[in-house]
């Protein structure tokens, strides 16, 4: 026994040592032209993701497989090597300067680019940026990522919409959001359920399965997506094979999310309810002393029982946060491919709010013949969502957690949840639900179905010349349903609501293209490269729904037709499509000049005959200043590009399929939605009625968006600092807006191409390297973006109000217009206000007061600064992102902070910093039960400074030495620990809620913003 134990033992050894035979070889980088050391040099094995980096004296230090042959050294601003190491143990690698980073490719509109031909702003985020965040879509991640790009979520709940705007606000009434393409296919985008809180569809698509992300922000960039391209356009590829051995990868992820909750937003407590209602109802002047107040406090409101719920820790949750992502590659010289799955599952922080989802990626290419090569990539998902409703619904978990007093108890003491039918009891039929009883008893839930799929040949005509073909599909099925219980919530008084509602978007698109590349003289000096093609594009949406009321008093049966009384089923549907022809092209002398144009000729079924068709176009040019002689001879100047672009792009994006044919004369028959999304019935005694639903506009165009952008890029020291510096203008016109009518006409107004509005910044991108030291590290990189708004014309010139907006000319498109508030009268505690915006006069009258121009939604400037330090295998990385100069509006303050309105519901602790007697000096009035003077309403007093800083990202990881890992065949092992939305730094410390709001910066009591920290493991083998 022991000799077969030691024989087992000894064969055990020798394998270990023949699976652990590796070799290390050293070396050192310098610069080839004048021998100066290049630390940060990428040094890897080739066909992996192995390698290490040069220290700060060039040298390196890589143990590689006794089977590795090649290495490769790669740095930004020189030409890429690969070394053959066979029997080498010592090499010495001089890189040429020259064409490496001019060489990088970058995806641009139908096809890619080198950084030496570009001509256009366009800002590019990596694959590796946006993988394993805990985010549910890409748009999310991309906040802080690109200058320029403002990215918004004004709710916390797991998939809910994102709100993007690049470059500013281009539409009034349209849409302002950039146009997404997914492998070559522009895709539906945005919230597309239509009884759901808030949904996205981009949170379909797993961030794992993306390669990069390139964000197109001016004419000669965008304009070749021609009149949808206004707002920009970001472009997603997903991943695809490469050629080697297959390369197998396996991440984890696990985490808790918790609120972000402010300290100045806690609601009171039973005590602290008690006493400042009872000094409410003592200041109306109805009752002689604070006991007799107080007696009656206890009597209406039950607060002398000894119960203290903090309702706003019961709607509130620490949520599971969690991925999984499992991918293979590989291929070889003929075929190339990559497999992927992914689960995805993330816990709102607040009662029944969750998201999870599953997702797929194939994608193949194989090269049948010397010109003949085809492939396809499938990228589906199926994903669920629960979430609660928002604003002012007696649903609301948020709202709840505010509204309930801390006398109340969610529990009865049997343990029981606490609801009764009873409309005297504590939680009867009527007022603010228990928000215990609504997650275990309703349900709110949306299950998506996702697909991009593309299949795709090309072949190589003649040298130089290759024709491209290729049919897409974006797939958007959507199934919700809604049941409110019939013994308690929003369905008792119908017995019981149920709502299914199905919609799904099918979207075609076929491109058919031309490429031709030509060195004219055959000597690299003047090279042109050309696309022509044809594309045709469909999307259809169709929609039913079914409503059921009256349904069994019971829990379990929660379908329609179990339902006494059907109340809704209807079906209905809309589609657009686009025929496009369109051609680019751009021509180089010496690598030095370069110009670029672009042309596109788009047909939409949205307008009439007089304007179907339109015409877009940009032109572009460049100059490599580095490529120069005279530019050449500076040490320190590794890059110097200058680059100037102007077009003409639009936009037909109406964010509403009931305006697809809004340029007709529409009748609408039965019940359903107008082109103002204004419900009708024109049906009469059960027979179906028909009337005039819009005046339509034969006339009707696009949106025209004419951006000019020039900008500037540099590398210096070696490429230790990098820049980009632009500056832009932008003015939308014929923008779509109502103009009135006669009323003779049976219309109030039509919609008509006028008004228009100007965005104009700057923006700056710094990247680089300031510390090398030995095996120490730090990369540094900022971006800074500066947008002015200003509408220029409308209707008629006059101002147009829409609630606590103006839309004036000479103003910020979301400038804020409100009565201006001048603080609390120290002697009698009296709310106060301008009279004007002279400030002359105050007067405690609410009426008196005139609504004035009072900052903007919107702001001045915002962008983010990052970091990583990295030493030997360990790295911290870290992203701060600010935002600058706008207003948040709080529409709820009314209630929570009314000075005694709405007194039967709790209020926020700011209250407690109420006057209280004469000379006291602060912002909140004398607190009157029913109300002083009109001090709850809409004004510049719950207007709140936007600013805050917030550390967006901070991980801190280990990758272990490949030479630990080479005997258990792996490849690479990283262990990490990450927070997300951890700390944030807001300027007005009066603000309530969450800083990050929606675009119009208006807070609507969403699901809490969360704070997410997790810890993950990269396996690759």
């Amino acid at each position: 026994m022991k000799k077969e134990l030691l024989l087992w033992l000894l064969l055990l050894s020798c394998a270990l040592h023949g699976a652990a035979q590796t070799r290390t070889l050293t070396g050192k980088v310098t610069d080839k032209t004048d021998g100066a050391s290049l630390p940060g040099v990428s040094v890897k094995i080739k066909g992996t993701n192995t390698g290490t980096t040069s220290g700060g004296n060039g040298a390196f230090t890589i143990t590689v497989p006794q089977g590795a042959r090649v290495l490769v050294f790669s740095f930004l601003g020189y030409q890429t090597i690969e070394k053959n190491i066979t029997g080498l143990t010592n090499l010495d690698i001089a890189l040429t300067q020259g064409s490496e980073g001019l060489s990088e490719v970058v995806v641009v509109g139908y096809g890619t680019q080198t950084k030496l031909n570009q001509t256009g702003a366009v800002a590019q985020v990596g694959g590796k940026e946006v993988e394993n965040v805990p985010f549910t879509s890409v748009d999310k991640i991309l906040q802080g990522k690109v200058p320029g790009l403002q990215s918004v979520g004004g709710s916390g709940q797991p998939g809910a919409v994102q709100q993007v705007r690049i470059r500013g606000i281009g539409s009034i009434n349209s849409s302002a959001a950039p146009l997404y393409v997914v492998d070559g296919v522009p895709i539906n985008t945005g919230d597309l359920s239509r009884n759901t809180t808030t949904a996205n569809a981009l949170s379909g698509i797993n961030p794992n399965d993306i390669e990069s992300i390139s964000v197109l922000k001016d004419a000669a960039s965008s304009s070749i997506y021609g009149s949808r391209a206004a707002n920009g356009v970001v472009i997603i590829t997903t991943k695809s094979g490469r050629n080697g051995k297959t390369r197998i990868r396996a991440d984890a992820e696990y985490g808790t999310a918790k609120p972000i909750l402010r300290s100045e937003s806690r609601p009171l407590t039973n005590e602290e309810f008690r006493n400042l209602t009872a000094e409410g109802l003592f200041n109306t002047g109805d009752y002689p002393d604070l006991a007799s107040a107080l007696k009656d406090v206890d009597a209406a409101f039950g607060t002398g029982k000894g119960v203290n719920t903090d309702w706003l820790d019961v709607v509130t949750r620490n949520g599971q946060q969690m991925q999984y992502n499992l991918s293979a590659d590989g291929g070889n010289e003929k075929t190339q491919f990559h497999l992927s799955g992914g689960y995805f599952k993330q816990e709102g922080t607040v009662l029944a709010s969750s998201f999870d989802r599953a997702s797929a990626n194939i994608s193949i290419k194989h090269k049948a013949t010397e010109r003949l090569s085809f492939g396809s990539n499938i990228l589906f998902s199926s994903s669920r969502q629960v979430g609660p409703t928002n604003g002012g619904t007696f649903a609301n978990p948020v709202l709840a957690g505010y509204f309930l007093l801390p006398a109340q108890s969610p529990y009865k003491p049997d343990g029981s949840i606490n609801f009764s039918a009873d409309p005297q009891a504590e939680f009867g039929p009527g007022g603010t639900f228990n928000p215990v009883a609504i997650a275990a008893m309703d349900k709110d839930n949306t299950a998506m179905l996702k697909g991009i799929g593309t299949v795709w040949a090309e072949y190589a005509i003649l040298p130089g010349l290759k024709f491209t073909s290729k049919y897409g599909v974006d797939y958007n099925n959507l199934e919700e349903f809604k049941y409110n219980n019939p013994l308690y919530g929003d369905g008792f008084n119908d017995h019981g609501i149920v709502n299914h509602t199905y919609t799904r978007y099918f979207n075609w698109v076929w491109t058919n293209m031309l490429n031709y590349h030509v060195d004219l003289k055959k000597d690299n000096r003047w090279v042109l490269n050309l696309k022509a093609g044809y594309e045709a594009q469909k999307s259809k949406l169709f929609m039913s729904n079914t409503e059921a009321r009256n349904l069994p008093a019971r829990l379990n049966i929660q379908y329609a037709a179990a339902g006494a009384n059907f109340t809704a089923a209807s079906g209905n549907g809309s589609d657009y499509a686009f025929a496009s022809i369109l051609g680019l092209g751009d021509i180089t002398y010496n690598g030095k000049y370069v110009l670029s144009a672009s042309y596109r000729r788009d047909g939409s079924s949205r307008f009439g005959s007089v304007n179907r068709y339109g015409n877009f176009w940009s032109v572009g040019g460049s100059w490599n200043l580095d490529q120069e002689e005279f530019i050449k001879g500076i040490g320190w100047l590794n890059q110097l590009k200058l680059r100037a672009s102007y077009g003409q792009n639009g936009n037909a994006n109406f964010g509403a399929y009931q305006f697809d044919y809004i340029w007709r004369s529409l009748y609408g028959y039965g019940t359903g939605v107008d082109t103002k999304n204004n419900s009708f019935n024109y049906n009469y005694e059960g027979s179906v009625g028909s009337a005039p639903l819009s005046a339509g506009n034969p006339a009707l165009t696009w949106e025209i968006n004419k951006p000019l952008d020039i900008g500037i890029d540099f590398s210096l020291f070696k490429n230790r600092l990098n820049a980009t510096v632009e500056y832009y203008t932008r003015t939308t016109s014929s923008l779509l807006m109502e103009q009135p009518l006669s009323r003779t006409s049976g219309f109030q107004d039509f919609l008509n191409n006028i008004g228009s509005i100007r965005n104009k910044g700057v923006e700056i991108a710094l990247s680089g390297t300031p510390v090398i030291a030995g095996d120490f590290r730090w990369d540094a990189s900022f971006n800074f973006a500066r947008n002015k708004n200003e509408v220029i014309s409308l209707v008629s010139s006059q101002p147009q109000i829409s609630g606590s907006f103006i839309r004036q000319v000479g103003h910020d498109f979301q400038s804020f217009y409100l009565r201006e508030w001048a603080g609390v009268d120290k002697e009698n505690g009296d709310p106060q206000w301008y009279k004007d915006d002279t400030h002359n006069e105050k007067t405690n009258s609410y009426s008196a007061a005139k609504r004035v121009i009072y900052g903007s939604a919107s702001p001045k400037f915002f962008g983010s600064f990052g970091s990583t330090f990295s030493f030997k295998g360990f790295s911290l990385d870290g992203l701060l992102y600010y935002n600058y100069g706008n207003y948040v509006q709080d529409t709820w303050a009314r209630y929570l902070q009314g000075d005694g309105f709405a007194g039967s519901f709790n209020k926020m602790a700011p209250q407690l910093n109420r006057w209280q007697k004469k000379g006291d000096e602060t912002n909140v009035p004398k607190y009157v039960y029913g109300g002083n003077k009109n001090s709850s309403e809409s004004s510049t007093r719950w207007l709140y400074k936007g600013d805050y800083i917030r550390l967006r990202d901070v991980t801190l990881s280990y990758s272990f030495p490949q030479s630990w890992l080479s005997h258990a065949k792996i490849s690479s092992l990283r262990l990490y620990v990450r927070g997300t939305n951890v700390w944030t730094w807001v300027k007005d410390k009066n603000i309530t809620s969450d800083p990050e709001a929606s675009v119009t910066s208006q807070s609507n009591l969403e699901v809490y913003m969360p704070k997410i920290y997790t810890v993950g493991i990269n396996l690759g083998l």
